[in-house]
């Protein structure tokens, strides 16, 4: 992440808002996946400071694509919830064909990281520790095109280069419970998990709770080996199972995009409301050194009226990569 803190304090932004118009929010995740339930609680919060959206489940790319070739005016209004696997991709016109983005998308800006998400696989087995020990192995995770499964595969392909020592099995969270139980999978990426002040939130909870249910850690070298890889860039995140318990995983941050044709205003309300503590969820950033965590984040990415907000605020960003 190219920025540099200037300040740490910074003015409590005042609730209220002038955005008059519903936006439309799209949310990358199912209905019933715990990231679609933080999206919602981030639409609340918004309604809080009086600004009126909806919030919509649609998957990447989709949620962009409808938009690539969309009016000005059609723009405004509709924000994308991107991932760390799809912002970068998206703008550019990368990542494998079964995940693919219409046409480059230029005016596609960042403007908040709302939380992070812990990505890895958890085995079942306690005689997997090492990435090396489950080859052989099944490994439960969405079917493609899930951006959750275009990690995956970049962890498996790239990181750890097993891709073609396992088996991936298409499955859903409703389906795991029974795969971890009659063994017909041995390890899965699909249980995201989110560190806060409440503890450790995981997409579902029980698979935890399976004997000899452990993630598998990743390192450095595995990050380097992915960004070296993908046209996306992912860094490391540690999660806490107990105070004694702690793992590194990959970082699957999640972020508010919207367009060039986004008004200022819209940008600048949305974001005095984050950073006014209006959050009704602990998993959702208010902190601005959290809001611009973002890894390969300058400042040509992102929405000009958000980096107005976060150099006022006291946070200086890169311009560019230079």
């Amino acid at each position: 992440m190219a920025l540099i803190l200037a300040s740490a304090s910074h003015q409590e932004a005042e609730a209220g808002s002038e955005t008059n118009e519903t936006l439309r929010i799209y949310s990358p995740a199912p209905p019933s996946v715990m990231l679609h339930q933080f999206n919602l609680a981030f639409g609340e919060t918004l309604k809080t400071c009086g600004i009126q959206n909806m919030i919509v489940s649609l998957a990447l790319p989709e949620s962009i694509n409808q938009f690539s070739d969309a009016s000005v005016k059609k723009k405004k209004t509709e924000l994308p919830i991107v991932t760390t696997i799809d912002f970068f991709p998206a703008i550019h016109q990368q990542g494998p064909n079964w995940h693919s983005y219409s046409k480059p998308n230029a005016d596609l800006k960042f403007v908040a990281s709302l939380y992070d998400v812990a990505f890895g696989v958890l085995a079942f087995d306690k005689g997997i520790t090492t990435p090396g020990d489950l080859k052989g192995k099944r490994i439960g995770a969405p079917p493609r095109p899930s951006a959750v499964r275009v990690f995956t595969e970049a962890l498996l392909r790239d990181g750890w280069g097993i891709l073609e020592d396992v088996e991936i099995v298409d499955i859903y969270p409703p389906a795991l419970a029974d795969a971890v139980e009659s063994g017909d999978i041995d390890a899965t990426t699909w249980n995201l998990a989110t560190q806060s002040d409440d503890g450790l939130t995981a997409a579902v909870p029980g698979l935890l709770e399976v004997n000899n249910a452990a993630w598998v850690p990743v390192d450095t070298d595995t990050v380097q080996a992915i960004n070296d890889a993908n046209a996306f860039q992912v860094d490391l995140t540690v999660i806490k199972s107990s105070p004694d318990d702690e793992t590194a995983l990959l970082s699957f941050r999640q972020a508010l995009a919207a367009w060039e044709a986004t008004p200022d205003q819209t940008i600048d309300d949305i974001l005095s409301c984050i950073t006014s503590g209006a959050f009704v969820s602990n998993n959702l950033y208010s902190e601005l050194h959290e809001m611009a965590n973002w890894p390969g984040l300058t400042g040509a990415y992102i929405h000009p009226a958000a980096l107005a907000f976060y150099h006022k605020h006291g946070l200086a960003i890169v311009e560019n990569n230079q």
